[in-house]
């Protein structure tokens, strides 16, 4: 640097300084990127090259900022199956909890069973009854038109038409008793499959289930 006799560093020499503490900064490319990686001990490493260990890497700019992640090599990615059997296996989990906190002991579930069943079997009674009076008027109906037919008589178009809605309104009460059938068998084997899984829960002996087959799947703990 040159200075003069007497005085301090000339302006050119001062230029000249700050240019070179300048340089390794203003000749780096606008891209750069910094490495940050975690080696097997837990230390974190930055770098500006592109490390060789087979360890995941988060790749910076310079501002620190994340730009992308590379996996650890060998790495096996997540797939949608590994997904679909950890959302499974946490399901399972909470409807264990929810079983575990909704019934003391076994018998709470037998009479939850019992109140869901005397809720199905209300209904199936109502249809029967509402069934049995669908099928007096419908056979009214058929007596009055084969009484027009034996005279002679022409049939009344609202005759015809009483006994159409009445056939219709038999399929849908006979529909109807049939899907109340299904919920009462779903029922029962609901409250099964929540009984055996408490049981093994508990650590207590279960018994074979009732079908010869496995057991249902338990679904929500709570009637």
């Amino acid at each position: 640097m040159g200075y003069r006799e007497g005085a301090g560093p000339t302006t050119g020499s001062l230029r000249a300084a700050i240019l070179l503490l300048l340089t390794p900064w203003s000749i780096a490319p606008a891209w750069a990127e910094t490495y940050r990686w975690v080696d097997e001990r837990g230390r974190v490493h930055y770098s500006d090259t592109k490390p060789t260990q087979a360890m995941e890497q988060t790749v910076l700019d310079k501002q620190g900022r994340v730009l992308r992640k590379i996996p650890r090599t060998g790495a096996v990615p997540q797939t949608a199956a590994d997904d679909r059997v950890r959302a499974r296996d946490l399901a399972r989990e909470r409807q264990d909890q929810a079983l575990l906190s909704t019934y003391v002991h076994e018998g709470e579930i037998m009479l939850a069973r019992d109140r869901a069943l005397a809720q199905e079997k209300a209904k199936r009674d109502s249809l029967q009854a509402m069934l049995k009076q669908a099928l007096a008027r419908l056979a009214r109906i058929d007596a009055e038109l084969a009484g027009h037919t034996q005279a002679g008589r022409r049939i009344p178009d609202a005759l015809r038409q009483s006994r159409i809605q009445t056939e219709r309104e038999v399929a849908r009460l006979n529909e109807m008793l049939a899907r109340n059938a299904a919920a009462m068998a779903q029922t029962e084997a609901r409250y099964e499959a929540y009984k055996l899984r408490f049981r093994e829960l508990k650590g207590l002996a279960t018994q074979p289930p009732s079908n010869g087959g496995a057991a249902p799947a338990v679904g929500n703990a709570r009637p």
